[in-house]
Order: structure tokens, then sequence, then C-alpha cells
């Protein structure tokens, strides 16, 4: 026999072999019509069979729906009928299939040549949806997903840009790309790289945005979590599934994708690279799989938004901005990403792999913006008030001395390695799994700051509530000419550097029992150790050098001063064309940054920069901790047939204990008239934490078809608060003036905080039809206890304190609920006629009506309304064609308006967003099976972001980004 044989993903089908053979014993099969690699592997797993089936062509061919009480050959002969395949071998545990010598499977590269019951091409977007489907039409828990089209082809360009397309999770941009994400309105997700928890830095979760589409194989997005899913996300988890050697066929595969781009408001191109190579063998010594997998992207952009900053209301009811400003963030990061996998299978039931996985992600940014500032004694001129309002639109006013021109250079690297080693064993009804995973992850941030002043206050006219075509600001300076730096002398300067490193291991071993088709159709259980550090220190030395009236030019790096042009030719507005200030480029180099923190030393007495020439770190501002949590958990799955449905879920629970310790320093300055000096102390400080957490869940979902299905879940989970919150360092001032007035502040974290808990419940009614269609709505609602807001609270318990201390912290202060709606459905039109069939929509929608409590405090008032930075309404649509050879897509997405902070003292200053929408467009044509052209644009409406303050009669910010446009070229053999 002359058969090319297949695993993981394209068919070793597995399943556990039993000692004893199965010829005549009834099963219960219940398989849908699907791909047949597919197919045969799930047969193969109800059966308790290893089925190994010839691995050319079959991804493109579909199987026959198999259901009922049969004999599990019967089954297999009524699942291969008619797709060109028979059984070979049969030796009672090991099924071989061959292809029939007087019959091929029929796959139909394009609609116009077929019958309509002929086969549909499975690749493109079909598989891709199909892939999507499946995980969740099978799935134990509450999932949507995206698969890649095909290697290399994840819808987006990053992993936060795609799960943005999925019902429910939100994104929110900045520099040029998605990157911090919600899930139903939560902010407290679990990230896992394929299932292993992944974070960076000192953080609990890992920044999406640095995982390229083109390393990651499909997304998983669980909204209410199983016992065996890693414990600490209220919002749920994200699971990123990178490629595995075994995924590919036998032999040798290599793709690539060279990919260029161009940013048309930062006018600059870009590009990108992927490149996979894989082999996978059959040896004497088993079945082995290597993989590399690497990517590399380097993005240059270039934003620009107007503001009119926090409103104040001035003796005479007039409320106006504290200032106006101009900013553009601009700046580049450079992404390699590699990883690389080795599989062995010795015996079909017993594999181990080792994998590492290394993300660099460099950031640099150039960030210049124009401020200028307004008193709350300002003297406004001129005055124009919006209608019915204290607000004024328009004004004529002189600014104060003490703004100007800013640059500001950031160098941010991050740097997170994961090595995995794991294996797996089954031998009849048993199957062991064991992972250990070591990870090491750091963020180096270097931030200078050069802030330029006026020499003379300026005289402005401003229209703040303008009527562009976006609102918002719109001045003109009078008296000023922003292109002089002799207009301008060097108000301050400021050098930061931050330095956070996160170290963990984690191990987990799980076993899972398939104990057939009565009621406990599984049970499974397991125990996880997860040992982690934490480690913060941060340092700056700011210099206030306003008295000293020095030109910029005094100043390393300032005898050149550059142009900072705003160029965005979407906007309308009358505003400053451009302005000279610092040339932040100069800073890119660290003896540069010290020649220049030097200088500054020199002219003040005070020393900043003492740790080589850069700011020491701040020990009050430094911590460290260590935390292992131990964790165990057991599930059943079960099934029964209740009145002619078959219904089947999971039940079980997850045990967590959680134990702490971390350190700081408490820091104190203490100044009386008495002594006439000040007094400085630092103390370490040390807290611990021991707590249990019992989380338990229950899922049912009824079958009322092989197509149509409810799902129900309830669930307890739970998440730790984040290490900057523990931080038990506190920073201490007090002052004891000779009046006996006293004023003394405290600001610390809180090492007692609680984690957040919430107590879930899901439905969701799912149909799945046709051969890539599925439709879908589900409720959902959290209860949500102990969320962690910041505080000003009085203590006259502070050690060493004169009086009582305003002590602001974060605590376990409100409750919350949250709730909605959603709704998804995705089809190709497979009963339209000729080539209609090869078109698809898909669309889906998200209702999240949230509810948040927080109690008076000394300084803030009782609070309730919706969580900050969520919207209630999010959709996206998407219209695709896919006939083999050529595909094309455009998708849209909107999400509604939302507040994304409060101020719970004066709502007047609570900032909210306008809703936000993204258009993107792309299309692929193959030459051939293994080489292809794909071009693309993203933010093709080019509609800024836009928010206000309190009410829409105060714009805060119009932000305008960049047009992308990509070409890309893949070959794959």
């Amino acid at each position: 026999m002359n058969a090319r044989y297949f695993s993981g993903c394209s068919i070793i089908a597995a399943a556990v072999a039993v000692a004893t053979p199965a010829h005549a014993q009834q099963r219960a099969f219940d398989i849908p019509a699907q791909p047949l690699p597919t197919a045969i592997a799930t047969l193969g797993k109800q059966a308790r069979l290893q089925i190994v089936a010839p691995g050319e062509g079959l991804e493109t061919v579909r199987s026959r729906s198999v259901k009922g009480m049969m004999d599990a050959r019967a089954a297999l002969k009524q699942l291969i009928a008619g797709t060109g395949l028979e059984i070979a071998t049969d030796d009672g545990a090991r099924i071989v299939l061959r292809r029939a010598t007087q019959s091929r499977p029929t796959a139909r590269p394009t609609a116009q040549h077929a019958d309509p019951e002929d086969a549909i091409v499975v690749t493109g977007f079909r598989a891709s949806m199909n892939i999507a489907r499946e995980i969740k039409r099978k799935s134990d828990a509450i999932v949507d997903s995206i698969a890649a089209e095909d290697i290399g082809q994840l819808p987006d360009n990053s992993a936060t840009e795609a799960l943005a397309r999925l019902p429910g999770v939100q994104i929110f941009r900045n520099r040029g790309e998605g990157q911090s994400i919600t899930i139903r309105g939560i902010s407290q997700v679990v990230t896992m790289i394929n299932g292993q928890e992944a974070y960076t830095g000192s953080s609990r979760r890992t920044l999406l945005n640095s995982y390229p589409a083109g390393l990651i194989r499909s997304m998983e997005v669980y909204k209410a979590l199983t016992p065996d899913l890693i414990e600490g996300g209220i919002g749920g988890a994200v699971d990123v599934q990178l490629r595995q050697p075994l995924d590919f066929k036998k032999g040798m595969t290599v793709a690539a994708t060279l990919r260029g781009s161009y940013d048309d408001q930062a006018k600059k191109a870009f590009d990108n690279a992927d490149l996979l190579v894989a082999g996978n063998w059959d040896t004497g010594a088993g079945e082995i799989g290597v993989m590399v997998n690497a990517s590399y992207l380097k993005r240059d952009y270039y934003e620009s938004y107007r503001e009119s900053l926090q409103p104040q209301t001035n003796a005479a009811g007039q409320t106006f901005p504290t200032g106006i400003l101009l900013k553009n963030p601009k700046g580049s990061y450079e992404r390699p990403v590699f990883t690389g996998e080795v599989q062995w299978r010795p015996a079909y039931n017993f594999g181990l792999h080792l994998r590492a996985t290394n993300v660099t992600d460099d950031n640099e940014y150039t960030d210049t913006d124009l401020q200028t500032n307004m008193a709350l004694t300002t003297a406004l001129t001129n005055v124009e008030l919006v209608p019915g309002t204290g607000i004024v639109k328009s004004a004529t006013f002189t600014a104060t001395a003490d703004s100007g021109p800013r640059s500001n250079h950031t160098r941010q690297l991050l740097d997170t390695t994961q090595v995995e080693l794991g294996a797996d064993f089954t031998s009849g009804i048993a199957t062991l799994t064991t992972n250990a995973v070591y990870t090491t992850s750091k963020i180096e941030t270097d931030q200078q700051l050069m802030l330029l002043s006026f020499n003379k206050a300026p005289v402005i006219d401003a229209v703040f509530q303008s009527d562009s075509k976006y609102g918002g600001l719109s001045y003109t300076y009078r008296n000023i000419d922003l292109s002089d730096i002799n207009q301008f002398h060097v108000r301050a300067y400021s050098d930061t550097r931050t330095r956070q490193k996160g170290e963990g291991l984690q191990w987990r071993t799980d076993l899972n029992l398939d104990t057939g088709t009565g009621f406990f159709r599984s049970v499974k259980t397991g125990v996880r150790y997860a040992r982690r550090s934490a480690d913060f220190q941060t340092g700056t030395g700011l210099a206030n050098l306003n008295a000293l009236n020095l030109r910029m030019s005094a100043f390393p790096g300032g005898s050149t001063p550059v142009s900072l042009t705003r160029g965005v030719s979407a906007d309308d507005a009358m505003l400053p064309g451009g302005w000279v200030g610092y040339d932040a480029n100069w800073l890119a180099s660290m003896s540069n940054v010290k020649s220049l923190n030097a200088y500054v030393d020199s002219l003040q007495a005070t020393k900043l920069y003492t740790d080589d020439g850069r700011p020491a770190f701040a020990p009050q501002s430094a911590f460290n901790g260590k935390e292992t949590s131990y964790a165990a958990y057991g599930q059943v799955k079960y099934g029964f047939d209740l009145g002619g449905v078959a219904i089947d879920g999971v039940a079980g629970a997850r045990l967590v204990n959680t134990v702490l310790d971390i350190n700081g320093t408490q820091y104190a300055v203490s100044r009386s008239p008495t002594s006439g000096g000040n007094v400085t102390t630092y103390t370490p400080v040390h807290a611990r934490q021991n707590y249990l957490d019992f989380d338990p869940s229950f899922s049912a979902v009824a079958h009322f078809s092989s197509a149509l299905q409810l799902r129900l879940a309830w669930t307890k989970t739970f998440s730790r608060p984040d290490f900057s919150q523990l931080n038990p360092s506190q920073t201490f001032s007090q002052v004891l003036a000779g009046s006996g007035a006293y004023t003394g502040r405290v600001t610390t974290g809180n090492p007692n905080l609680l984690p957040i808990r919430s107590t879930n419940w899901d439905a969701s009614l799912e149909y799945y039809y046709g051969r890539a269609g599925a439709a879908s709505i589900a409720l959902f609602q959290r209860d949500v206890k102990n969320y962690i807001v910041n505080t000003i609270e009085k203590d006259d318990s502070i050690p060493g304190a004169l009086g009582i201390v305003d002590v602001t912290r974060p605590i376990n202060a409100g409750d919350g609920t949250i709730k909605g709606i959603e709704a998804s459905v995705s089809t190709f039109f497979d009963f339209a006629p000729g080539m209609l069939r090869n078109f698809g929509a898909s669309a889906n929608y998200s209702f999240t009506d949230s509810k948040q409590e927080l109690p008076a405090t000394d300084a803030t008032a009782a609070f309730t309304g919706q969580t900050a930075g969520i919207s209630k309404h999010a959709y996206n649509l998407a219209l695709f064609y896919d006939d083999g050879k050529f595909r094309a897509k455009i998708a849209y997405s909107w999400r509604g308006r939302f507040a994304l902070a409060y101020n719970l003292t004066d709502p007047t200053k609570n900032l909210n967003w306008y809703p936000i929408e993204r258009l993107a467009a792309s299309a692929t044509y193959n030459f051939s099976r293994n080489l292809s052209l794909t071009i693309d644009g993203t933010n093709l409406t080019n509609r800024p972001q836009r928010a206000y303050w309190g009410s829409e009669d105060f714009h805060d910010r119009v932000y305008f980004e960049g047009r992308t446009y990509s070409a890309a070229m893949r070959f794959k053999f």
C-alpha cells in the first residue's frame, strides 16, 4: 500500500486502543457530517479504536453523518461510504484505511463543475469557519474561537485585533493597534499559550498584541470556565494555540509570508515576514515532528489628536478647559517572535513534546505635543457660551506662560520566554497528560521628557466647541511665532527608568478516564502547582529649570531644534500647523541621555542622576512578591436521554490555595518648625496572604437534534489582585506649620486586598447547519463582589504621624452585576445556484448592561453606574467570497459609546467615548495550492475616535489614526 499517513489535525485518529476486540460491541454514535479527517478521528475516539487513513486530499472531502446504536465497523463503513476509502486491515484494535481501487473521493475545486450534492472545497474562509464552529460545538465550556484560514493567515495582524471580531470581546486601541481586551465587560482575563498560563513582566496577563497572526493556529475565548481550566479570570480566558509539528502532513512543510505595508498618516512603509519549517516523519523510533516558526514585524505609526483638557468652572459660572493640547503619538515597534517545538510519539499511545517560545517587543516612542495651560482665574473675553449651558464655546484669553512644546523619548523593551515540556500516555480508557512550563519575562522602560515654556504669555483665540466636521478644539495664537525657538526657554526635564520582571514555574498533571456511553461518560481529575515571582522598581529625576530661563541651545542635543508638523489631512479644524521643539531622536542613544543628565545635574545643588548617570531607583516605589498556588480539580462528563432528547454536560469543582509573600518599603518625610529640616526614614515592610477558593461548576447541553442544542452553565470564578495593587510600600509626607496646621499624606498599595469573585450564569442556544453555518444566541449574567477601587480615607493610626493622615490606597469596596445578550450567525450561501454559493456572510451583536455599586468614602460620594470601559452595544458584520481560487472579504466593526473613566467627586469630569468604527477589506488570489497573493486595507473609513467630558456639549478630544494598506505573498510546499 503506497499511502502516506497523517496525525494531529490531518488524522491519526485517535483514540484509545482497547486490549480486546470490539467487533461485536454496540455503541451510541453521534457524528455530524463534517470534513472527513475530523469525522474519522471522532469515530475513533467514540469507538476507542485507532484508525489510520491515507493523507492525500481528504481535507476537501466531507463525511456522511452517523447516528444511533451500532457496531463500530458498521459505523465506520457508513461514515466512509462514497468517499473513496475502504478498510485495508483490521486487527480488532487498529484499523487501516486505503483508497478503493476503482473509486476516488470527489473534491470539487470550483462550484461551476459540480452537481448540487457534490462536495464543496473546504479551504480558506470555509475551512476557518468550520474549524471555529466545531470547536464551539464540541466544547464542554462556553467558548468562541477564531481559526487561521491557512498557515500564516489569521484574519488580522495580531491576536488582539482578531479577537475583536468575536461577540462579547471589546478592545481599546492605542499606538496603531488594539491592545487591551475585555470579555463581557471584564478585564480580569486569564491569558494562555497552548493551554499554559502566560504573562508579561510583573503583571498577571500577557500582552496579546505582541503575538503576530502568522504564528497562530487558532484562538479560543472561554466565557465560562470548566474546572480543568486555569483559574484567575472572572472575565474568562483566552487560549492562543500555536502550531505544532505533528499538525502537518508527512515529510517537510515550508511556508513563508512576505508582507509590505504602508501607513498613510505616518507616510511610511513597513514590512514583516513569517517563516515556518516543519518536518513530520515515521521512523524506527516512532513518529517524530520538528518545527521552527518565526515572525518579524517592524511598524512605524503616527497618530494625532487635539484635546480640551479636564473642565473647570470659575466664579462667574463659566466652564472651560484647564488647558488645550495638540499631541502627536509617534513611534515604531519591532517584534521578532520565535517558537520551536519537537514532538515524539514512540508509540501511538505515548507522546512527548518540548516547546520554546520567545516574544521580543521593542518599542520606541518620540511623542511631541504643544500644551497651553489655563488657570482657573484666567480672564476670558469675547465669550460665547454653548446655548442653554455655562460651557464656553469660544473665547479669547492670555494663557499662563508655564506651558509650551514638549518632546518625549521612550524606549520600552519587553522580552518573554516560555519553555514547555510535556507528555501524554493512553492505556485502555485512561489518558494521562503532564506538562511543566518555565516562564521568564522582563519589561525595561526608559523615558526622557523635555518641556519648553513660552518666554511671554501667549494670546489665543480659541473655539473649544467648534463647528468643524468632528467638533472639538480649534484655535490660533496671536502673538507667538511657533517656528522660532527663541520664543521659548527650558522649563523642566525628567528622566525615568522602570524595571519589572516576572519569573515562574507551573506544572500540571491531568487524568481522563473515558468510561463509555453510560451516565458517566468520562471522569477527569488533575492537580496544578504554580510558583511565580514579580519584581518592580522605578526611579525618576525631575528637574524644575524654569527659574534659570535657559535657552534650549544651552543643553546637549538642543542646538538643532526640529520642526514638528501636524499632518492630518482628514481634519478641517483651524489649528497651528506645527511648532519647533527638542529633537527627541537624539535621546535614542543612552550615552546622549547621560550627557544631558550630567549637564542638568550641573545646574543644581541636589544631584538627581546618581546611579551611573541615571536616576536611582526609589525604594518606596519598589516591591517584590512571591506567590505559590496549589490547585486540584475533579469533573465528570455525564450523559443521558430525557424524553428523546440527549443531554450531556460537565459537573465538578476546582479547589485553589494561594500563598503570597510581598515585600516593600515604607518611606516617611517629616518636617517640623522646631528642627527646620526634613527627616527621611525607610522601613522595610512585609505582608503575607494565605487563602482558599472553592469554585464549583455545572453545565448541561440538550441536543434537540444533530443541529440544534441548548447549553446551560453555572460557575464560580475568582481573580487575584495585581501585584502592583498588593504592593505594601508606602510614601508618607507630613508638614506641621508654625500655625499648628497639620497636613499628612500616605500613598500605598494594600496587601490585604481580597480576590474579586464572581458567580456566573450562562445560556446559549446554538444551531449548526450546512457545511459551515452556525447561529447562536446567548444570555449571561455575572454577579461580581470585591471590586477594587482607589480611595482616600482618614487614618489616625499611622506610626509617627503628628495628626490625622489622608491615606490613598486600593480597597475592596463594591459589588456589581454584568448581564447581556450575544447573538451571532455565519454561513455560506450553499443553497444558492452557481457562483452565488461561494458567497457568505457573518454577523454578531453584543448587548452588555453593567451596574457597579461603590460605597461612599471620606473623599467620594457613593456611586452606581455602568462599569468603565464597556460599550453597551457592539456588532461586527462581514461579507465574503471564496471559490477556492479567489477569496475576498469586507468586515465592519462598531462599538457604542462608553465611559472611559469616572470622577467620583464631580460627574462633569467623567470621560466618555463616542462610538468607534473600523472597516477592513482583503482579497486573496491563489496562483496554485502553494502560492497566493493577498492585498488588504484597514481603518478604511478613517473616522477619528472622539471623546467628551460629562456631556456632549464639552468635547474632550478628536483622535486620528492612519489607514494601512498591505500586500502579502505567501508560499508553502
